[in-house]
């Protein structure tokens, strides 16, 4: 039995990765659930928060790049001549990544940097920075100081979270009375 507790550890590392692997393809997946999850199982002793950060940096970033690449392939395929042109090519058409290659040289990099904060533009602004021939040093530079930023602090409040789990239950009994107050009013 306790080979399975420990399998089921191991996966939890397979599931965060994977998670986050396909919020960073643009998948409307919110990153913060996987970060806090892993910190509050960090906090109660489930999993190690230092392997639980590695392992969500790397896998947001390399989702985040292959978005960037997805964009790249696409502006490529653009410029392609075919008598009926496919949605992609018209999606970028020559002169829609006209547009976004003079943004990007005005905002790209600040574009890149905060657009990791904002979960629904996110994958936009990645996906138009690849097709907008964005530098990808500068992109993963970018996207990787802003996980540093972000990564830290949303496992950070998992942990404490996790480590603090009886008292935040004990709370949550107390004010019971006054949520489902609420819920009626909002009912009636």
């Amino acid at each position: 039995m306790e080979w399975l507790t420990q399998s089921f550890e191991q996966f939890q590392y397979v599931a965060i990765a994977l998670v986050l692997f396909l919020a960073g393809l643009g998948v409307p997946i919110p990153e913060d659930i996987p970060l806090i999850y892993g910190g509050v199982m960090s906090g109660k002793g489930s999993m190690n928060v230092y392997l639980h950060f590695v392992v969500s940096m790397v896998f947001i970033v390399v989702g985040d790049v292959s978005l960037y690449m997805i964009g790249r392939r696409l502006a490529r395929g653009a410029g392609t001549s075919t008598e009926t042109p496919s949605r992609w090519q018209r999606l970028a058409s020559p002169e829609r990544l006209s547009k976004v290659q003079g943004f990007f040289e005005r905002y790209g990099s600040w574009s890149v940097f905060f657009g990791r904060f904002v979960a629904g533009v996110r994958g936009a602004v990645f996906l138009t920075a690849g097709m907008s021939g964005f530098p990808l040093a500068r992109f993963i530079l970018l996207d990787t100081l802003a996980a540093l930023l972000s990564v830290p602090l949303w496992i950070a409040l998992g942990y404490w979270a996790g480590a603090h789990w009886e008292e935040l239950l004990e709370q949550a009994k107390s004010y019971q009375v006054y949520v489902l107050g609420g819920l009626v009013l909002v009912i009636g």
